[in-house]
């Protein structure tokens, strides 16, 4: 079977199922598809010439909050049926568009923007204008909205380079091939 060229996956079900779905050539002449979930975003060599649709599959807000600035990005959730998919990739209609389930706040928003791009805490303090205790008060906010649970947990996901991935994942893919 031919894949596509341009479906951005470690998963090898997932770069299968979307290529049957929408077609290699398809993808290949409007769309970049990324697995948010099994590729690292920063490393994927977009074509800046071709005019091309990014579609990003995504599982939960923390990779919502961290991607929505990088680009004009579509996002779609990971649980969408195929009619969904479909709907949203080729009507772009945005009934099936990924819907956040904690928004943050514009400060919070802030502050993540800050801590991705690696700033140190006296940095984000003295370019937001915001006391430590504030700061602390944000981020701890920022941890419940999206589900982790604590600040090592939260810095380790944001500046991770693989994905974590589960043991069956890996062993259907070596199986696969």
């Amino acid at each position: 079977m031919h894949l596509s060229k341009s479906v951005f996956s470690d998963n090898y079900f997932f770069i299968v199922g979307v290529s049957a779905l929408l077609t290699p050539e398809l993808i290949d002449e409007y769309y970049y598809i990324v697995d948010v979930d099994y590729s690292n975003y920063n490393e994927i060599d977009f074509n800046p010439d071709e005019n091309k649709r990014v579609i990003a599959f995504i599982s939960n807000d923390f990779d919502y909050y961290y991607l929505k600035d990088m680009g004009d990005i579509s996002f779609i959730d990971k649980g969408s049926k195929p009619s969904e998919i479909l709907s949203f990739i080729i009507v772009n209609d945005s009934r099936y568009k990924y819907r956040v389930k904690h928004h943050l706040s514009s400060r919070e928003c802030e502050i993540l923007s800050c801590m991705q791009e690696g700033m140190a805490v006296p940095d984000i303090l003295e370019k937001l204008g915001v006391k430590m205790k504030t700061f602390y008060a944000h981020r701890r906010n920022i941890m419940l909205k999206l589900k982790i649970d604590n600040r090592i947990s939260l810095y380790s996901k944001m500046f991770s380079n693989d994905r974590s991935r589960k043991e069956d994942d890996a062993f259907m893919y070596e199986s696969a091939l």
